[in-house]
């Protein structure tokens, strides 16, 4: 990031060029990027500042080490280089938060969706899962369909992922449900309303598609997932809620995130999925160059809402989360303490020129005139040309 002012902008390679000639895939990266920043433009230099600039940092770090470099224009839109004093830990707070996500994402970005489907249209189209046949209390209406993608440019750490997910099984059900990915079947049970599972290593920009069948006395609620990354003793947890991304401490006597992330890596005896037999499953898929997803802030701002998603049937499609509204009032707020002080600046230049044949002659009468003040105030002048003679009486323009 080579920050660079101002005009609330996002540049990027190729800067030199006239028209955008970056790839499909990377061109996707910079727009999730801009989208978080919440810039109002974003694109080549010629698209943002208005013209072109050859031998840009930024086009030798994509070109020459394929770097996701960019040049965040940050300030005001208006106001010039200098903002006023009232601006500055807005515009610190804000590019601290941009400058974590781009952290973030250099890393695994985590991005949840789930929706709940028919069974019934599920069914038709592959075999019958093991032991759905045997669930208790027979067998739903609906699955729950959950895709797990890895937005970030670096794989995940670790040979698999610990996955745990609050709010498919309301309460404590003691009946299992079932698991199906990778073409296996899975019995799943809650514990403390989270079900806990793995999933293989999720590459860069791809994703991973689970679908959770639950039993019959288990009811929807309010969904929060978290994976967990753990390689050679550390542990990184990735939660994700309302599109926000947050990291959370794997401490299960903490409620809430820290809790989850204990069940996903098995702490205390979380663990809750049984494998039992093989079918046919959908394995890891690479997201397309031009999928659009709804990340709408840093990991570390948490959302003070959640995406419900109800039991709905005939619902296929993947329903993102939904992606919350900007900091409007924060805009708002600066604008009206910067016409303020521009206010406050106009009233004051109106004073200091009402005031200035006053203040100036008594403050040269203080002290001995200096040659600035002969050429700044007329009123000397005239006397200074009269008094420009020598002690002999003669003048300098005889």
């Amino acid at each position: 990031m080579n920050f660079h002012a101002y005009g609330s902008m996002l540049t990027h390679p190729y800067n030199w060029a006239n028209t955008d000639l970056l790839p499909a895939e990377d061109k996707a990266v910079y727009k999730e990027i801009a989208r978080v920043f919440g810039f109002k433009k974003f694109g080549t230099a010629i698209q943002t500042v208005g013209y072109t600039t050859t031998g840009e940092s930024d086009d030798w770090m994509y070109s020459a080490r394929h770097i996701i470099s960019m040049s965040p224009e940050v300030g005001p839109e208006s106001g010039g280089f200098w903002p006023p004093r009232s601006e500055i830990a807005g515009i610190n707070s804000r590019n601290f938060d941009r400058t974590s996500y781009v952290v973030l994402k250099a890393g695994m970005e985590l991005m949840v969706e789930g929706a709940y489907q028919r069974l019934e249209e599920f069914l038709q189209k592959g075999p019958r899962p093991p032991g759905l046949d045997d669930l208790v209390g027979g067998i739903p209406e609906s699955l729950l369909q959950i895709r797990i993608s890895n937005l970030g440019l670096s794989s995940s750490v670790g040979k698999v992922l610990h996955v745990g997910i609050q709010g498919v099984a309301v309460g404590t059900p003691g009946d299992g449900g079932l698991l199906l990915q990778d073409g296996k079947t899975q019995q799943l049970f809650a514990a403390n309303g989270i079900i806990s599972f793995q999933v293989g290593t999720i590459e860069k920009r791809s994703s991973r598609t689970v679908w959770i069948i639950p039993a019959r006395s288990w009811q929807a609620g309010t969904l929060l997932t978290c994976v967990a990354e753990a390689a050679s003793g550390s542990r990184v947890c990735h939660c994700s809620s309302s599109g926000r991304e947050i990291y959370a401490l794997p401490d299960s006597t903490i409620s809430g995130s820290s809790k989850l992330c204990a069940a996903a890596l098995g702490v205390q005896g979380f663990t809750t999925a049984e494998p039992i037999a093989e079918v046919p499953g959908v394995a890891q898929t690479r997201i397309p160059a031009t999928t659009g997803f709804a990340t709408t802030a840093p990991f570390f701002q948490i959302a003070s809402g959640t995406t419900r998603l109800p039991f709905s049937l005939g619902q296929e499609k993947l329903m993102e989360s939904s992606s919350l509204p900007g900091d409007l009032s924060q805009d708002t707020v600066s604008a009206t303490w910067l016409l303020l002080a521009l206010g406050i600046t106009f009233v004051g230049m109106f004073l200091c020129l009402f005031m200035q044949s006053y203040v100036v002659p008594r403050a040269v009468a203080r002290r001995a005139p200096t040659a600035l003040d002969y050429e700044r105030i007329p009123g000397l002048q005239v006397s200074r040309v009269e008094e420009d003679s020598d002690d002999l009486g003669f003048s300098p323009h005889a």
